[in-house]
């Protein structure tokens, strides 16, 4: 083989590999800016409820001090949906982390018990489905090597999900939601506690509709 054909072949395969060097830059490029838009997305509402929370402390901790008065029981009118104990509409993501950390975790066991009973109140009687105690699940986890609390975030996410649709409520939320950004997105750090803000989110809405509705 003379030297000219060598250089040739040369030339050629180093075009090919440009070609494709390019091409996987590019597919790179869009992934990239796919998932760095959702975590824009995300982290706008994480910001904004954080202001919220921090808004809402500033004007409890501004208001004097006043002699709390028996405040007058104020019964539901008949033939309204509106349930006579109201569930919590206000949980963020911030307060979740902050208190987790200072009760180690304590207080994150607490809030996935409460949400797992919140969703048997509001979604029981129409699934005909109930959630296993999370403090269950968890205990279980020691024995089953994690699987048991997988399935519990899978089935809650599930009818979370679907009470959200039978509501009609501008909230995208299911199991997919707890696979693709708490499971595999734990590889870019980021991702579970996106799952966390859309949980939080998603049952604030949900609690907010059965508060009015019932």
């Amino acid at each position: 083989m003379d030297t000219d054909s060598l250089k040739e072949k040369l030339q050629d395969a180093k075009e090919n590999l440009q070609e494709a060097a390019s091409g996987a830059v590019e597919s790179a490029q869009e992934f990239a800016e796919d998932v760095t838009a959702d975590v824009k997305e995300t982290a706008k509402e994480v910001v904004a409820d954080a202001k919220n929370d921090i808004n809402k402390l500033d004007k409890k901790l501004e208001e004097p001090a006043k002699p709390q008065a028996a405040a007058p029981k104020v019964e539901a009118p008949k033939g309204s949906g509106a349930p006579a104990v109201k569930l919590p509409t206000d949980r963020g993501l911030i307060k979740f982390i902050l208190l987790s950390c200072v009760t180690f975790s304590i207080y994150a066991l607490y809030v996935y018990t409460k949400i797992g009973n919140e969703v048997n109140t509001v979604c029981s009687k129409h699934d005909n489905k109930s959630t296993m105690n999370f403090i269950v699940a968890w205990l279980l986890s020691f024995v089953t090597c994690g699987i048991v609390p997988l399935v519990w975030y899978h089935n809650l996410c599930n009818r979370i999900g679907t009470e959200l649709m039978r509501r009609q409520l501008p909230c995208s939320f299911s199991a997919n939601t707890f696979w693709g950004w708490c499971v595999v997105g734990s590889l870019i750090v980021i991702g579970p506690f996106v799952f966390l803000h859309k949980l939080l989110s998603a049952m604030n809405t949900l609690n907010a509709d059965y508060n009015a509705k019932g």
